[in-house]
């Protein structure tokens, strides 16, 4: 009994998502709203991939991607969401403006995504 405790003791987990340290954000939206989903009780991935694309956040239960955009970011590619439409994600896009003062209403558009992908 006592080599497996050992054992247990040195197991790191492979998967980064479950180890905060671990993880990469591109910009700081991402981060914040990786913050207060996960402090919300969300299960939240990022960097997913999709198919060609790689999603800034996702709500993998769900199948509600976040778009994460910078104010420098506005165009919009409507081929990604077009793919992840028709591969059954329902994507929500938030800017920088978007989560500055105003997080409780991004967590509002968010929960009607899910409500919405529930039903």
């Amino acid at each position: 009994m006592p080599l497996f405790i050992v054992l247990f003791r040195f197991h790191k987990n492979p998967d980064p998502h479950l180890n905060k340290e671990a993880i990469t954000f591109e910009n700081r939206v991402q981060k914040r709203l990786y913050t207060a989903l996960r402090n919300n009780g969300y299960y939240v991935r990022v960097k997913e991939k999709c198919g060609p694309y790689t999603l800034d956040l996702v709500l993998p239960y769900y199948r509600v991607a976040l778009r994460c955009l910078m104010d420098a970011e506005k165009i919009e590619d409507l081929g990604k969401r077009n793919y992840l439409r028709k591969q059954g994600w329902k994507v929500v896009g938030v800017t920088e403006k978007d989560i500055d003062g105003k997080m409780t209403t991004v967590l509002h558009k968010i929960e009607a995504a899910v409500l919405e992908k529930i039903k």
